[in-house]
């Protein structure tokens, strides 16, 4: 429980930084470059996107899990970490060879930067943090990259000045993460050897980890498909618009997948070890922490994107209000997708069920994408994502709900909600009542909305007697 705790506070640190960082970029760039360039920019990660997809499958989550069952054999360890990392070069190596092919045959446009995007698939020969997450060692999967992106941030403040040096933000961007992949192969001999394996020892990891690849494949339909199409049956302004929308949301959204990757090995042990109570009562209490917190952060951006956009990207964003509006719920259905996902399907080897869901959810985004992007561009994007992340959640949970006792928890994160829509309610109504600066209206917003969700969840709590909660917060206060 004490190395919990510590993983806990690393990833917690970490995601902090993923927050912060952002903020000082995102309106930076969003003044320097403008919505044309970013939507490139957008629109090119979003290409070599499926390249890296395909390099590594679905190896964060099966690697994890893997490792995580015989971390404690120091020779099996080295054994299956070896299978592994030689199934990833060749997946790599195929998927480097494809964007290569993709350069030079297929694409026209941004070819600068979609060359520089290649780092990012280059990178993937390289990227073992999954070893390190199943060994529960997220200190060295934490200090490298902040090392570096703090590094990379200040190169970026300097370096970038004109809408020209578009090259030099993508040259930073990948180039950092390829760098700090390598730079974990210097830790990984205290822990692991890579030892010659057969083919056949190789080849045997294929078939599962496929089954984990597909959802993934079918999940970045939703992700990834809508910067895609929206750069094909729309335009960069709107790439852009939707860029930063999603931008806004995938910072607090980082601060919920750090928590599932560290509870994932752990979660994987106890279902390894048949701890059927632990299981139950680990997932259970994942979702009340998580619906409390997404609850109060999707309420509350929505709540304040109307000040917060101008005021942090600056004019000629405007349309970015009503995007981060509509798709501001889709950080609490990520919240419950994320632990049904990592807490249990994939603990449980149920990656069947996880396909299936995700594969729904694709399909219908897909439809809406084709629907309403060429009419409402990146408001047709948002919808098409916000319905796409409730049916696959829905789906999912229709496999967990049998088979876990967790609906009263459930409840219990939905009411969060909808405390956070009451709370989004009265900070609107305060909002357009202030007549001031942008700044001190947004503090004010903020603090407005932080008492209303504190003063009615310790209502509910006191209502229902509910005093897990209590003692949640009276702990985590005391840490």
């Amino acid at each position: 429980m004490t190395n919990l705790k510590k993983n806990l506070g690393y990833q917690t640190i970490y995601q902090i930084l993923n927050v912060g960082l952002p903020l000082i970029t995102a309106p930076f760039l969003s003044r320097v470059l403008g919505a044309e360039l970013l939507g490139i920019m957008s629109y090119t990660t979003s290409i070599v996107h499926y390249f890296t997809l395909f390099a590594m499958m679905g190896l964060v989550n099966y690697g994890t899990r893997s490792i995580a069952v015989v971390k404690d054999n120091t020779e099996e360890r080295s054994n299956v970490f070896s299978q592994i990392f030689y199934m990833q070069l060749i997946t790599s190596s195929v998927s480097f060879a494809a964007y290569f092919v993709y350069m030079i045959f297929l694409c026209k446009d941004n070819i600068l930067i979609s060359w520089i995007q290649g780092l990012a698939a280059i990178a993937c020969f390289f990227d073992i943090n999954w070893f390190f997450f199943g060994i529960e060692e997220f200190k060295i999967t934490v200090v490298r990259p902040m090392i570096i992106r703090v590094v990379s941030v200040v190169l970026m403040l300097i370096f970038v000045r004109s809408p020209s040096d578009l090259w030099i933000y993508a040259l930073l961007l990948v180039g950092s993460t390829l760098v700090s992949q390598i730079i974990l192969w210097f830790y990984l001999p205290k822990y692991a050897k890579l030892k010659k394996q057969s083919f056949t020892d190789v080849i045997k990891h294929f078939r599962p980890n496929i089954k984990l690849f597909l959802p993934l494949l079918a999940m970045s339909v939703y992700h990834i498909m809508d910067k895609t199409m929206l750069g094909l049956l729309s335009n960069y302004a709107q790439s852009g618009y939707y860029y930063n929308a999603d931008k806004v949301i995938n910072i607090p959204v980082g601060i919920l997948t750090g928590f599932v990757t560290v509870m994932l090995p752990r979660m994987s042990a106890l279902v390894n070890e048949k701890k059927t109570k632990e299981v139950e009562g680990l997932f259970n209490s994942s979702i009340r922490s998580i619906s409390l917190i997404s609850a109060a952060m999707c309420c509350g951006i929505a709540a304040i994107s109307k000040e917060f956009t101008p005021f942090f990207f600056g004019n000629g964003y405007d349309d970015c209000v009503i995007l981060i509006v509509v798709l501001a719920p889709v950080l609490f259905i990520k919240g419950f997708s994320f632990i049904s996902r990592n807490l249990f399907l994939i603990p449980n080897h149920l990656e069947n069920k996880l396909t299936a869901s995700v594969i729904v959810g694709a399909v219908v985004n897909l439809i809406v994408n084709m629907l309403l992007i060429p009419k409402l561009g990146a408001l047709g994007a948002v919808i098409g994502t916000l319905i796409a992340e409730l049916v696959a959640c829905l789906w999912q949970y229709k496999s967990v709900i049998p088979k876990v006792k967790c609906t009263k928890a459930i409840i219990i994160g939905i009411t969060y909600f909808l405390i956070g829509a009451v709370m989004y309610v009265v900070v609107r109504l305060v909002a357009d009542r202030l007549e001031m600066a942008m700044l001190p209206k947004l503090i004010i917003e903020v603090i407005v909305g932080a008492f209303i969700y504190g003063l009615m969840c310790l209502l509910y709590w006191k209502i229902s007697k509910n005093r897990d909660e209590l003692n949640l917060i009276k702990s985590f206060m005391k840490r």
